[in-house]
């Protein structure tokens, strides 16, 4: 009976382990995925300036992810912690998505290893069941002065949005979990003041 109920815990945490793997390793994966791009639009240049772009989004995505891309002809300094640039999303006259881009904590990638440019590639936030209306990007200037080549606006398709609680709860089955099973498998010491078992037999 000890031996089936030994067995029985095992399985027990062996399935919490499980679920905890699922929910805090699984889950955050499969979730958020790097999706793919939608498209990519020309915002800012040197000769035409900051210039509106007005998309028709698709509305089978639960969310569309916003990035900007911003190249420079040679690396940014002392501005990490400034705001270098301005977006504004708005659809049927209301604001959807307001950002101040900053790069601090960006690492920017180069342009080309002969060149010094750097692209850096900023995160905006994300537009969530977008509508059948037109939406209009409208890019800025921050309050920091920043020598930019060009602003391309970037949009992601394909993820969804994470659920930040459910890994923390993740990770506590697992924890349960392979405590659990641990201990489980662990065999039982045996008393010293104990009796031994009776012998049969002559002695």
């Amino acid at each position: 009976m000890r031996t089936l109920l030994r067995w029985f815990l095992r399985l027990v945490f062996l399935a919490i382990l499980g679920v905890g793997l699922l929910l805090g390793l699984v889950y955050p994966w499969a979730a958020g995925g790097a999706g793919f791009e939608i498209g990519r639009w020309r915002a800012y240049d040197r000769v035409s300036g900051f210039q509106p772009v007005e998309i028709l989004l698709p509305t089978d995505q639960e969310q569309i992810l916003v990035k900007a891309e911003i190249s420079t002809p040679r690396p940014v300094e002392d501005a990490e912690r400034s705001t270098v640039m301005t977006l504004t999303v708005s659809s049927n006259d209301r604001t959807e998505l307001a950002h101040y881009f900053s790069l601090d904590g960006v690492e920017p990638r180069l342009v080309s290893p002969q060149l010094p440019g750097r692209i850096y590639t900023l995160d905006a936030g994300a537009l969530y069941y977008p509508g059948e209306q037109p939406y209009t990007f409208i890019f800025g200037p921050g309050d920091e002065q920043v020598d930019m080549a060009t602003v391309d606006l970037i949009l992601i398709g394909g993820t969804k949005d994470i659920d930040e609680a459910v890994p923390p709860l993740g990770y506590g089955f697992m924890a349960v979990g392979f405590v659990g099973l641990v201990l489980s498998f662990r065999r039982r010491r045996d008393n010293p003041n104990s009796q031994p078992p009776p012998r049969w037999g002559r002695g």
